[in-house]
């Protein structure tokens, strides 16, 4: 029996929420898993600096966050990773040890440039395998120490080519999201379970597990359009939403839901999500079939998360505020439309991912093994 180590880390939800499906999948497969909160358990100041200066730069110079996301398609300047890994290598070799674990996972590209960089100096051969929480293949994911890739991205076999990685190194499962709701159940009755108004349209606005976004602005738009519809803002964590949301006036129906571990169940719930298309909400919502309106995407990764749908035309994205009103209405009123979004959701879906992910991993694991 392995023991599984999962690192991932607490900057957005998304990375946290992915370990936990793989850990609910590894477990029913009767593996003993621990998932580790990497710059949290290094340390707490670490954890607070790795979040603050995201946080400050997606919010305040976006633009600047994705220059240097794309200037690191061409240079690798990301190596700095590897090399601020070297100060953390005799913790992380610690909580292996601790844990006695036969089997690395990361969840977040950070902490794989620190367990590729813990592998390399310690010399050590045990697996490392990278689950990529975006839909985008990027450059900076690729470290020889890595045993195997799982991504949601299909042009594994150029990537592959491109930086001289073994096809069989590079596995298409998707993004691990939890089970989600029957896909069958209507979304009435799903609305009626979560006691909410079950014959409304119903928009869920998502800014992930903080609770990023123009929230008042989109609610703003919100009101040009023409139908009461019932609007779900899940703010995450983020108290301080709460309280603007709450102190604002709408002619549609709003209600106010933090953080909570039903959130698959409100967005099957739904008929359309608006969000700046972060991997797992994308994920979640491809899964739960419910038809997907992007707006301002965080640049670089979340841009190319946005992009992959817009390209396999499952997504709409509003350019400017004005237009989500108009989109909204386009989607949820023109049943053509919406038809033709939640069909090819369905070919993109990938609800089994976690499944899939652990499955291939005790497989390559019992071949190194026997090997």
């Amino acid at each position: 029996m392995s023991h599984i180590t999962i690192f991932s880390a607490s900057i957005g939800n998304g990375h946290n929420e992915a370990s936990k499906a793989l850990k609910d999948q590894f477990e029913l497969q009767g593996e003993t898993v621990t998932i580790v909160d990497t710059f949290q358990s290094i340390h707490p100041l670490l954890h607070k600096a790795f979040l603050e200066l995201y946080l400050r730069m997606i919010e305040k110079t976006p633009k600047l966050w994705g220059r240097l996301y794309r200037y690191s398609e061409e240079y690798s300047w990301f190596l700095v990773l590897d090399q601020l890994g070297t100060f953390f290598c005799e913790k992380l070799h610690s909580i292996i040890h601790k844990n006695r674990t036969n089997v690395m996972i990361s969840t977040h590209p950070f902490v794989t440039a620190f367990l590729a960089k813990l592998k390399k100096k310690k010399n050590l051969s045990l697996p490392l395998y990278t689950v990529i929480t975006d839909l985008y293949l990027h450059p900076a994911y690729v470290r020889p120490e890595i045993d195997g890739y799982f991504t949601a991205c299909p042009k594994i076999d150029h990537f592959a080519s491109e930086h001289n990685l073994s096809l069989n190194q590079l596995f298409c499962t998707g993004i691990p999201i939890k089970e989600i709701p029957d896909v069958n159940v209507p979304r009435w009755k799903l609305r009626n379970d979560l006691e909410l108004q079950s014959d409304e349209k119903t928009v869920l606005v998502s800014g992930g597990g903080l609770g990023l976004g123009k929230y008042e602005d989109i609610l703003a738009s919100l009101e040009k359009v023409k139908q009461p519809i019932q609007i779900l803002c899940m703010i995450g964590m983020n108290k301080e939403l709460e309280r603007k949301i709450k102190t604002l006036t709408s002619k549609h129906r709003v209600h106010v839901i933090g953080y909570t571990d039903e959130f698959t169940k409100y967005l099957r719930a739904s008929d359309l999500v608006i969000s700046k298309a972060g991997g797992l909400t994308v994920s979640e919502a491809l899964a739960c079939e419910t038809p997907l309106l992007i707006y301002e995407p965080v640049p670089g990764h979340e841009e190319d998360n946005a992009q992959f749908l817009l390209d396999c035309q499952s997504a709409f994205k509003a350019e400017q505020i004005e237009e989500i009103a108009h989109h909204t209405e386009n989607i949820l009123f023109n049943h053509a439309v919406y038809d033709q979004l939640v069909q090819n959701a369905r070919k993109l879906k990938k609800p089994d991912a976690a499944k899939q992910i652990a499955y291939a991993i005790k497989r390559l694991t019992q071949t190194k093994q026997v090997l």
